[in-house]
């Protein structure tokens, strides 16, 4: 396996699935193959206007984070990683809930799950949890960095005890879709978006799978490693 600077844990759907086929060309990159890919027809839009908006979230490819990026403890590696989560999805249970829909959060765009009762924050604290000893503690820049953008006491408590402000009880699930954009950019940007994926947004939503992406360095785009079936029984 190819060493990369930091790993994070995807919910991707499968590349040649309807979702994957419209999120990694919306993103332009195949995180399979590691090659660019052409955009996807979007009555309303051309290529360079979703090149614009996607600039910074395009270089995590299309996916909803279950662990967030992280680099690896001096006295871990890749195959001891695999082996975890290989162990891991033994103990988990597919998920259904949904169906997506678009939605802004903040001033971004994404794919959200329209299930109050969705078991995925729960899912992502498991990840959490049963990976968290090859995480690398962050050091005083990248904690300085996550809080140049504000945050809460908890967020902050958060950060500190498990790398990353936004998880357990500030856990969202969603894919996103685009960078921050300005008011009326993400209100055109929203409704251009909900018909296109209007098709994508009326089955339910099924997470049976997660992945380990990696972050090649030097602005690279993340790239799929390994594919993981969940797989316990009820």
């Amino acid at each position: 396996m190819m060493i990369h600077e930091r790993y994070a844990i995807y919910y991707a759907p499968r590349f040649d699935s309807k979702l994957g086929q419209f999120g990694n060309a919306w993103f332009g990159f195949n995180p399979v193959s590691h090659e660019d890919i052409p955009r996807p027809n979007v009555e309303g839009m051309n290529a360079q206007e979703i090149e614009n908006i996607t600039q910074g979230s395009g270089r995590y490819s299309f996916h909803g984070t279950l662990r967030s990026p992280f680099k690896l403890r001096k006295n871990r590696n890749l195959d001891s990683l695999d082996k975890s989560l290989k162990s891991f999805v033994t103990k988990v249970r597919p998920i259904i809930c949904g169906p997506l829909s678009i939605r802004s959060i903040g001033r971004f765009l994404a794919l959200v799950p329209d299930d109050p009762e969705s078991q995925v924050p729960d899912l992502a604290e498991q990840c959490m949890r049963a990976l968290d000893n090859f995480r690398l503690a962050p050091d005083k820049q990248e904690l300085d960095r996550r809080r140049q953008t504000g945050l809460t006491t908890i967020q902050e408590q958060l950060l500190l005890r498990w790398g990353y402000p936004f998880v357990m009880e500030e856990f969202r699930f969603h894919l996103t879709l685009s960078d921050k954009l300005e008011g009326m950019d993400l209100i055109k940007y929203q409704a251009i978006l909900e018909k296109h994926c209007e098709g994508l947004c009326n089955e339910p939503f099924v997470i049976d799978e997660i992945a380990l992406f990696g972050d090649p360095g030097q602005g690279g785009k993340f790239e799929e490693i390994s594919r993981y079936k969940l797989s316990a029984i009820s």
